[in-house]
């Protein structure tokens, strides 16, 4: 069990930092052109919405709030938020959504954008983070939840032995 708390929040960390990383960087969107090439990011270049921004943010800040919950899971204290292992199981599995989310609106809104035929459009290596922090942040909640799961759905199969069968 504790196996499965310290790989959760090894790779809820791990995914925050490729969150940033992707977040931070501006190499969302690379075009080449004859002569020279162009980047751009989510912070270099203005776009009618901001949506992608903001869902990349709130992912970062409720992997954060996972990180936090997970921590609080090693307190022996039986009032700490942590020991519902549900909890950070499912703000994990919010995170990798919120990360999904604002990843495919920045795809639909960069596909096909381009109006130059000269100019070819690719995306970038921080692109391609972004979408990486999305099954990682996934699958951060599957080690916690899988014990939540264990523990409560175990007891309750002898809870139902112990009655019928006994």
């Amino acid at each position: 069990m504790l196996a499965c708390r310290i790989s959760s929040i090894l790779m809820v960390f791990t995914s925050i930092i490729v969150l940033f990383i992707a977040l931070t960087t501006d190499y969302w969107l690379i075009a080449f052109g004859p002569k020279s090439f162009a980047h751009s990011g989510l912070w270099t270049e203005c776009r009618d919405g901001h949506s992608t921004r903001v869902f990349l943010i709130l992912a970062s800040l409720v992997a954060l709030a996972s990180v936090l919950f997970l921590a609080s899971s090693f307190m022996p204290c039986p009032c700490s938020l942590g020991n519902n292992h549900f909890i950070p199981s499912f703000i994990a599995f919010a995170a990798g959504l919120l990360t999904l989310i604002a990843v495919a609106v920045y795809t639909s809104e960069s596909w096909d954008n381009n109006q130059d035929p000269q100019i070819q459009l690719t995306f970038g290596w921080s692109f391609y983070l972004g979408w990486a922090a999305f099954p990682m942040l996934l699958l951060a909640g599957l080690p916690n939840g899988w014990e939540t799961y264990e523990v409560v759905c175990l007891k309750e199969v002898r809870q139902y032995n112990k009655t019928f069968f006994y």
